[in-house]
């Protein structure tokens, strides 16, 4: 998982991957991305996705809120970039329809954020529009300039993608997206990485919401990463990086300072088995008013068998999260809050997730059935005794089974939350052309 895409699919007007040996292929690596060539030597690269799934709880006790089921079409986007001859100009637009296909959230215990808890937010409508320059041939390795509305350079990338299907609890502390937000970023030949970002800090109201820009520059962030080992652009079997936000969000007319950081590392390589992804990450806020938060992460899969179709993952999270004032004590109200209010306190949360995932068809249609279990251990961290575990969720130790399907069209998973030089669809493309014409660039990517 979480490689960069292969070659455009065979279609009418697209371009061609060499065939690799089977023993060679690097698992999860050669997947295909649709694309059709536009006039002027321009190209349309693109993909969609929706994973259905099932979740069902099973906490200490039975009149606990949190014992539910649900079904949910999460993550139904599509996502398109729109390429100039040489990658000079790129635009990436990515619509999220999550607010259609789950407008109360997905069940998800220790989520939280944008008026959800307990439950993941669904993503904006306008997910992602971000238009780039690329300058290739800068001193030392290559820059762009990306604005409009994605990622902020910060943290690591979005677990969208990512093996386990729950977000973790730390996504709003160690990703900050849908903003709209002006990214600087800088590749250097040696493998070190350079960003930053000028935003908007407030979240959106809901999915429909693209209005955070009336504050824009009130907000930035930077991110350094340095890739070793086996160095090929931007692709490397060890990634290194530490992130800084300065983050101001304006509720009610009134702006909130927090800062956060971010410490990571990334590994995803072949070896003799298949192939092996791993993440160690370490994330803290530090709001000028008020306590803070913090995430200890680490998640693991390997890919095994024939091609690499076979997917163990486990992940292990450690952390601290606010708890607000619910609207109600029972059904969907227990898994909503105001977006406005104010914390009244934190949860300590212990969560072990495992599961197993399969390719069980290919490109352009692949369907990657899963399982996936959950155990969550709670305690209050501070604040009233309303929010003890026994009071809050009838207990202090609860599980949740999820199965589904992740179904993509045209294109498999890829990371998300850079842009320009450092565009895994872009260096993919790059790779590619300079592949058909026999040559080499130290900033390009390529097929493994």
């Amino acid at each position: 998982m979480f490689a960069f895409f292969g070659a455009a699919s065979a279609q009418d007007h697209s371009m061609h991957a060499p065939e690799v040996p089977a023993e060679e292929a690097q698992p999860r690596d050669s997947h295909e991305m649709w694309m059709t060539m536009l006039p002027g030597g321009w190209h349309l690269m693109g993909m969609a996705h929706v994973f259905p799934s099932a979740t069902a709880a099973a906490p200490f006790a039975s009149d606990s809120p949190l014992n539910r089921t649900q079904f949910a079409l999460p993550h139904a986007a599509a996502m398109a970039n729109i390429e100039s001859p040489d990658s000079r100009w790129v635009f990436r637009f990515m619509p999220n329809f999550e607010g259609i296909s789950m407008p109360d959230g997905e069940v998800t215990f220790g989520g939280w954020g944008e008026g959800f808890i307990d439950a993941r937010h669904p993503h904006t409508l306008l997910h992602e529009a971000m238009l780039s320059f690329n300058w290739w041939e800068a001193p030392g390795g290559a820059f762009s300039l990306s604005a409009g509305r994605g990622f902020a350079p910060f943290g690591t990338g979005d677990p969208m993608y990512r093996p386990v299907l729950k977000y973790p609890t730390n996504h709003h502390l160690s990703q900050i997206l849908e903003r709209w937000t002006v990214n600087a970023s800088y590749l250097a030949d040696t493998g070190l990485g350079v960003e930053v970002g000028i935003f908007d800090g407030t979240e959106p109201e809901d999915w429909l919401d693209v209005g955070n820009y009336r504050d824009f520059g009130n907000s930035w962030s930077g991110r350094l990463s340095w890739r070793f080992g086996e160095v090929t652009s931007i692709t490397a079997p060890w990634e290194l990086s530490a992130s800084y936000g300065d983050v101001t969000e304006v509720h009610h007319g009134h702006a909130e300072r927090t800062v956060l950081y971010n410490a990571a590392l990334r590994h995803d390589a072949r070896y003799g088995f298949g192939a092996l992804y791993g993440l160690a990450e370490a994330s803290i806020s530090d709001p000028d008013d008020g306590d803070g938060y913090f995430s200890v992460l680490a998640e693991l899969q390997a890919s095994l068998g024939h091609g690499g179709r076979h997917h163990p993952f486990y992940r292990l999270e450690y952390a601290t999260r606010p708890e607000y004032p619910r609207e109600g004590a029972e059904g969907d109200g227990f898994f909503r809050y105001d977006h406005g209010d104010h914390a009244i306190g934190a949860t300590r949360w212990l969560i072990n997730s495992v599961g197993y995932s399969f390719d069980w068809t290919p490109l352009p249609l692949s369907a990657r059935p899963f399982v996936e279990i959950g155990h969550s251990r709670v305690r209050l961290e501070r604040g009233p005794e309303s929010l003890m575990p026994e009071a809050l969720f009838g207990g202090g130790s609860f599980w949740s089974f999820t199965a589904g399907a992740r179904i993509f069209l045209g294109g498999g998973p890829m990371r998300m939350g850079t842009y320009g030089v450092l565009d895994p669809m872009t260096a993919s493309m790059r790779g590619d052309a300079h592949h058909d014409h026999g040559g080499h660039d130290a900033h390009e990517g390529h097929h493994h």
